[in-house]
């Protein structure tokens, strides 16, 4: 599925309005499934106990796992690969040619929202539902994660070619290839951000064992 919106089917609607729904679609598909997984994580945390661990502990793991986190992006970044962590499929692209993408944008979105589902690019991703599972950050995190990503994926598809291409017969480039073209660019900002914050989470260990 990565790389093609699949068919676009030809119809009374202007082209800028089936764009409009199929970019709807695949928004709130893609929302609601980040918001799902962020929420079993923190649920996860919750049931496990893993949020009544002493607050300094649950700040070093989340630092210890950030800085193993940047490691596997640097090591796809030099490999020319995906993050190695995770699940090594696709959304199936056989879904484009046997439905309409008025139905297929929601399962993409969907299926592409609750990360554990598709492979990752970067490892950005598996760091922010660790802070979840550990009860740093609220299950509410999933909404921003889900807008974050989702915002350029809608810049592509409206400005991509594939976006003007509104009675094409046949699957066409949605723009998401060009994006995950820029894999290294992504995987060196995932890495930056990771480190960071541990840095961030490592300095709060200190001044909280200062105070």
């Amino acid at each position: 599925m990565v790389g093609t919106i699949g068919p676009l089917v030809q119809g009374a609607l202007p082209r800028w309005r089936w764009r409009f729904q199929i970019t709807a679609l695949f928004v709130t598909g893609f929302v609601v499934g980040a918001t799902t997984i962020f929420f079993l994580s923190f649920l996860l945390g919750e049931t496990a106990h893993i949020h009544e661990l002493p607050l300094p502990l649950r700040r070093a793991i989340a630092a210890a796992g950030f800085v193993a986190l940047a490691v596997t992006d640097m090591w796809a970044r030099n490999a020319g690969t995906y993050c190695p962590v995770g699940a090594r499929r696709q959304t199936p692209r056989v879904l484009s040619r046997r439905h309409s993408m008025l139905v297929v944008a929601p399962i993409w979105g969907f299926d592409t929202g609750l990360a554990v589902t598709t492979f990752r690019v970067a490892a950005a991703t598996w760091g922010a539902i660790l802070l979840t599972i550990l009860g740093l950050s609220g299950w509410e995190t999933g909404v921003a994660f889900g807008i974050a990503f989702a915002t350029p994926i809608t810049v592509l598809m409206w400005t991509h070619r594939a976006g003007r291409m509104g009675g094409a017969a046949e699957p066409c480039d949605s723009g998401l290839g060009e994006l995950l073209g820029m894999r290294q660019m992504w995987q060196m900002t995932s890495m930056v951000v990771l480190i960071a914050s541990a840095v961030v989470l490592g300095g709060e260990l200190l001044y909280g064992g200062a105070m």
